[in-house]
């Protein structure tokens, strides 16, 4: 009797081999099942205790992508070994192929997702980083799903070479039309991505300066220091030479100074041993050398150089004016003159220098007397 049931067809299949057929999505149901909850939770904890924010990534991955995909894989087995009309088997076929590619691509934007988001979360929070972050996703995702519609395509044996020359004939004319556009917004990655410059870094570009204000996609704009904004290209940043001096670890200070000729030769000699003193009692400074360089025009130049341990500019014109206030108190200390541009006339008396004996009145005078 029961053989008798089991074997009655019923759309070219035996009951016998739809029990069988749920025997397997059973079978595999539960032995999924046991998988997740004997093993798969051990894994999670274990690498949880190694990284929480890739274990909770892991878990995710587990519940919403791997799961439901075995799950389709298991009811496409047991499906696919029934005897199926020709029409049914291929919509079967095409439901597997795209939910499975559509399955892969999603993980496979989550890995990709999940790997910026741990790089960018390294760097400082801001609102460029936030643009950059949702562009990119937004590229990702496009490119991803362009790539499995392709991919779906093909498999149903639809001829996708006309689609893709037509896409890189078209993905060509468009790029030569947009080419400065596409320049400044490849150039704004690069930005972001190297890093030359943040907003409030202070930059020299060419023959202009100022302070970054804004990194937008194709533009950068910079306040200088007569108030004006100067707006450049992104395009124009990246093939350019940046002076960043934000960035400075320390900044190197070379200035001179001249005293009169006529200071002493013993007070010349002390001098660099009266900057050296000066420079090493301000905070934020290190000393290197002072030397009589030179003789001027009108001075006797002396070059010094030291080091300040600061990047900011206030900074420095601060060290600068307080070395300055101590260099003039000593130099009145101790009786040594700075030089100011100056002009000696000497006049020579050119009758002296040739011997000659000025004479009142001419011999011929004398005798007219």
């Amino acid at each position: 009797m029961e053989n008798g049931i089991l074997g009655q067809m019923l759309l070219n299949n035996t009951i016998y081999d739809y029990l069988i057929s749920l025997l397997i999505i059973i079978i595999g149901l539960v032995v999924v099942r046991l998988f997740k909850y004997l093993f798969l939770e051990k894994i999670h904890n274990v690498i949880k205790k190694i990284s929480e924010s890739f274990g909770g990534f892991f878990n995710k991955s587990i519940d919403k992508r791997i799961i439901p995909l075995t799950y389709l894989i298991i009811i496409f087995v047991s499906l696919n070994r029934l005897s199926l009309s020709f029409s049914i088997d291929k919509i079967l076929g095409i439901v597997f192929i795209f939910v499975i590619v559509v399955y892969i691509t999603l993980l496979i934007q989550d890995i990709i997702i999940y790997t910026m988001k741990k790089y960018w979360e390294k760097k400082q929070s801001n609102q460029a980083q936030e643009t950059v972050f949702t562009v990119s996703v937004f590229i990702i995702k496009l490119t991803t799903w362009l790539i499995a519609l392709l991919f779906i395509l093909d498999n149903l044996n639809i001829e996708i070479r006309g689609l893709i020359t037509g896409l890189g004939v078209g993905g060509i004319a468009i790029a030569f039309a947009a080419q400065t556009i596409l320049a400044d917004i490849f150039s704004y990655f690069t930005i972001f991505l190297d890093r030359p410059f943040d907003i409030g870094d202070f930059i020299i570009v060419g023959d202009y300066m100022g302070t970054v204000e804004h990194i937008g996609i194709k533009t950068t704009r910079i306040r200088s220091l007569s108030g004006e904004q100067l707006v450049f290209s992104n395009n124009d940043l990246t093939n350019s030479r940046i002076n960043n001096y934000k960035r400075m670890q320390h900044r190197r200070i070379n200035f001179k100074f001249g005293v009169v000729y006529e200071t002493d030769v013993q007070k010349l000699e002390k001098i660099p041993e009266f900057v050296e003193e000066i420079i090493k009692s301000v905070q934020k400074t290190t000393f290197d050398r002072a030397h009589f360089a030179s003789y001027g025009d009108y001075s006797l130049i002396y070059q010094v150089i030291y080091y300040v341990e600061d990047s900011d500019y206030k900074v420095y014109m601060d060290i600068q004016e307080s070395i300055n206030l101590k260099l003039k108190e000593k130099f009145k200390e101790e009786g040594i003159e700075f030089a100011y541009p100056t002009q000696s006339v000497h006049v020579y008396d050119k009758a002296k220098e040739s011997n000659i004996q000025p004479i009142d009145k001419f011999e011929g005078d004398k005798n007219n007397e």
